[in-house]
């Protein structure tokens, strides 16, 4: 009996030797699993992600909603016009202000008393709202613990959005020459969309009347630009610059995006085909570069070189932008671009290749640029900033002062994202792909979604005087919904 019971407590030890192996051998595993330059512990990242967007859904919904929704209307020039709003029109805009506060009593909710020449401070907040709120409850990540509002709340204030801003577009008063309808602008197709995108994720818990509205909201915009509308480009086809200091490429690629969106929604459409066929032709302008004019490259089955008449990104992958070399908006172009492919995903449709033109090149540039070319005292450094061993930082910068203010890192966590999903990083060096460099932007975010005003945690970007965007709260939760989609999102129900 004593030798077996040696026997068998030889051979516990062993096994308990043989287990602390396998274990230590695993652990080794997972440590070199993670990226090289990256020895801290994993994050349970959708999780995460997921209470930071509901963290910013408290804001949208408790604050910014009752208690500043008056700078959306109440700002007295236009960002891009020096127009004075008349004494008549700003009592308009407070009042209807205070009925879009007061939405459970307001029956009817004019809330966009601006000329369309405004609408950019009144229409696009409100557009990203409707696409963030639609998006978490489409998906089911909406927590109302942390938000602090009902889900169904949250529905019906969505809706009234949906209904009060679909139904002050020009589609939906054919008959009037009032100045406050919206639409046949410059960036109304990238509210549409935002809106309509909302709309349809939640179209079945909507009033027929409501539907109606977004249908022919997106159905005119779609029309404009297909049959009404040319493509611009920053350079023509003989390397003349059209625009100087101002590409078109991220205005092409978010006026895209009411196309892929028409396209999903009425697949059946005689127009369809036309809807389609614009789409494939502005989204491949807005990334074309010079060397792409006459290429025989072939998307979606057509010559590019037939397809473009200029180009509207540098072959460096940098764009031009407010006479800048414009890290903003690179980063808008892929953001633009992502959404439409996002807009496929939700459907579960096939993404046409053209959604993806060039971004390797741009997401590229963000990281490999070498900023002396433009500026030598930047020599050596990225739009992308390295530490001194090479390493992703996590921290940006550009040629010049961003005129907008401090990064809102959202959107370049997206681009990371998207360059990840969509393998766009295969020709950069292991320690700066795309996951590496998401995981810095993402501690950037989450600290400044972490920031604490009078000892509370508000959910927001951007802190007074930090960024001079009108919509820059709720663009940078749109980027995160859109992240989602492209990383976590499955078809639509």
């Amino acid at each position: 009996m004593k030798t077996s019971h040696s026997n068998s407590k030889r051979q516990m030890i062993a096994v308990r030797i043989i287990m602390i192996c396998m274990c230590f051998a695993l652990f080794v595993e997972g440590a070199l699993a993670q990226s090289p330059s990256d020895s801290r512990a994993p994050m349970d990242r959708e999780a995460e992600l997921v209470r930071m967007m509901n963290l910013n859904l408290r804001y949208i919904l408790n604050t910014w909603w009752p208690a500043e929704k008056d700078f959306v209307y109440a700002a007295a020039t236009n960002m891009n016009s020096d127009q004075q709003l008349t004494p008549e029109r700003r009592l308009a805009i407070q009042n209807s202000a205070r009925a879009f506060a007061n939405w459970r009593d307001a029956d009817d909710l004019p809330i966009l008393y601006l000329s369309r020449e405004q609408a950019e401070n009144g229409i696009r907040p409100v557009s990203h709202a409707i696409y963030c709120i639609g998006l978490s409850l489409h998906y089911g990540y909406y927590d109302e613990e942390i938000v602090g509002v009902p889900r169904e709340d949250a529905r019906a204030m969505c809706e009234k959005l949906i209904r009060s801003v679909a139904g002050e577009h020009r589609s939906n008063h054919p008959e009037s020459t009032d100045d406050r309808y919206w639409g046949d602008s410059w960036q109304s197709p990238l509210w549409a969309e935002n809106i309509a995108l909302g709309a349809w994720l939640l179209w079945d818990d909507m009033a027929p009347q409501t539907c109606e509205k977004v249908e022919r909201m997106v159905i005119d915009e779609a029309d404009r630009l297909t049959y009404d509308f040319e493509i611009p480009y920053y350079r023509d086809a003989a390397g003349e610059i059209v625009y100087p200091g101002d590409t078109k490429g991220e205005e092409l690629a978010w006026d895209a995006k009411i196309l892929a969106l028409a396209c999903v929604m009425f697949p059946d459409s005689q127009k369809a085909p036309d809807w389609g066929d614009k789409l494939r032709r502005m989204l491949v302008s807005a990334t074309a570069m010079p060397e792409d004019v006459g290429s025989e490259r072939i998307v979606d089955g057509e010559k590019v070189g037939e397809m473009i008449d200029g180009s509207n990104v540098n072959e460096d992958g940098t764009v031009v932008n407010h006479d800048l070399v414009h890290i903003d908006y690179m980063a808008t172009i892929l953001e633009e671009m992502g959404d439409t492919i996002a807009v496929y995903r939700i459907a579960g449709a096939p993404v046409p290749a053209a959604a993806a033109f060039n971004l390797d090149r741009i997401y590229q540039g963000l990281i490999c640029t070498d900023l002396g070319k433009f500026d030598e005292k930047l020599a050596g450094r990225n739009f992308y900033l390295r530490d001194g061993d090479g390493q992703p930082t996590g921290d940006v910068t550009m040629p010049g002062e961003n005129d907008w203010g401090k990064p809102g890192y959202a959107i370049y966590y997206l681009c990371d994202v998207l360059a990840d999903t969509l393998a766009l990083d295969t020709d950069i060096e292991e320690s700066c792909k795309a996951r590496v460099w998401e995981e810095r932007h993402f501690e950037k975010m989450s600290a400044q979604l972490s920031r604490e005003t009078d000892g509370e945690i508000t959910g927001q970007y951007f802190q007074t005087g930090e960024n001079g965007f009108v919509s820059g709260e709720l663009f940078m939760m749109h980027n995160l919904a859109e992240a989602y989609v492209l990383r976590y999102g499955d078809t639509a129900k």
